[in-house]
Formats: C-alpha cells, sequence, structure tokens
C-alpha cells in the first residue's frame, strides 16, 4: 500500500458546504442566551440553573463553531487543491513538446 489518497474536488466541496450549513442549522436550534427558566423557589437554586443553562448554550455554540471551522477548512482544501491542479496544468502546458507555437 502507497499511503496515498485520492481527492474528488466535488465531494470536498460539497462537504465544505455541508459542513457550514449544518453549523447554521445546529447554532439554531438552541438559543444563545437562556430564558424563560423555570422559578426553582431560591435565589441559590435559580443563579445556579441560570449558570448550568448559559454554559450548556456556550458549550453548544463552541459545538456549533467548530463544525463551521470544518466546513471552512475543508473549503480552504478544496481550493488548495484546485489552484494547485491548475498551477500543474499550466506548468505541464509549458513543458509539453508544441507548446512553445
Amino acid at each position: 500500500m502507497s499511503g496515498s489518497f485520492q481527492v474528488v474536488m466535488s465531494d470536498l466541496q460539497d462537504m465544505a458546504g455541508t459542513f457550514t450549513s449544518e453549523a447554521g442549522t445546529f447554532q439554531g436550534i438552541m438559543p444563545q442566551q437562556p430564558s424563560g427558566l423555570p422559578d426553582g423557589g431560591s435565589a441559590a437554586f435559580n443563579e445556579s440553573l441560570s449558570a448550568t443553562v448559559g454554559l450548556a448554550c456556550l458549550a453548544h455554540l463552541q459545538i456549533g463553531g467548530d463544525i463551521g471551522d470544518n466546513g471552512t477548512k475543508l473549503q480552504t482544501a478544496h481550493d488548495q487543491y484546485q489552484h494547485n491542479e491548475v498551477s500543474l496544468t499550466q506548468l505541464a502546458q509549458q513543458v509539453t513538446p508544441g507548446s512553445l507555437d
């Protein structure tokens, strides 16, 4: 086994779009700030509940951001592969006999 891999450009582009889209969907399913929490009967409990839900909201936003970052990384990889493909094609045309018209 050579340890190499093949990149299918359209698949890479599709994955980047999917990750970006899903990040927005994921972030949209939960509010950024907790609201409408039930009254637990004591100020201390209410503060703890609010802090806990706030941390859950923050973790949710961070996960959504990570999903979006993966989409960005995939798009960057796609763009770099595409640039390299164009560059190699141009180089091959320059060194191919008959291309020096």
